[in-house]
């Protein structure tokens, strides 16, 4: 299972929120908590940094399709997750010295809200998946994206 493949189909549920940052990909619950990371390369359940018991947070038929998918990714070789071309969206201000990364963005039915941070380190990962549906979402953006779009180097 791909990178952007697990991430998606683990954000059709409405209990949880999954992203990638930085070689991770973060599982939320609905209230922003971190329940546990699961790095890029991990290959069993060993690797995964748990923060939360996931049971206390999410429902039964939810934590069982999560392991389901978390087993999927585990079992795919590392070099076929494909990781993709990522980026960092940057606001580049007059004062080159002062960039604001994004952090998080949320759209909702009645909401649209951007954070950001003064640390590249705390910016939001982005692919090229990833942005397509922002911008399907907030199609207005598309020209604010491109722009802010800075392509990562591998760490």
């Amino acid at each position: 299972m791909k990178i952007n493949e697990f991430i998606n189909k683990a954000n059709h549920n409405d209990e949880i929120v999954v992203n990638r940052c930085d070689s991770l990909i973060r599982v939320y619950d609905n209230e922003n908590d971190l329940l546990f990371r699961i790095p890029l390369d991990a290959t069993n359940f060993l690797g995964i940094d748990w923060f939360a018991s996931a049971n206390d947070f999410i429902g039964k038929e939810t934590s069982k399709y999560l392991s389901e998918l978390i087993e999927e990714f585990l079992k795919t070789p590392i070099e076929d997750r494909a990781i993709e071309k990522r980026y960092r969206l940057v606001a580049k201000r007059k004062i080159d010295q002062m960039p604001k990364y994004v952090k998080k963005i949320i759209t909702g039915f009645d909401e649209f809200i951007i954070d950001f941070t003064n640390l590249k380190s705390e910016a939001m990962q982005y692919n090229d998946s990833d942005l397509k549906v922002l911008v399907e979402r907030e199609p207005l953006l598309a020209p604010a994206i491109d722009a802010m779009k800075e392509p990562m180097e591998d760490d």
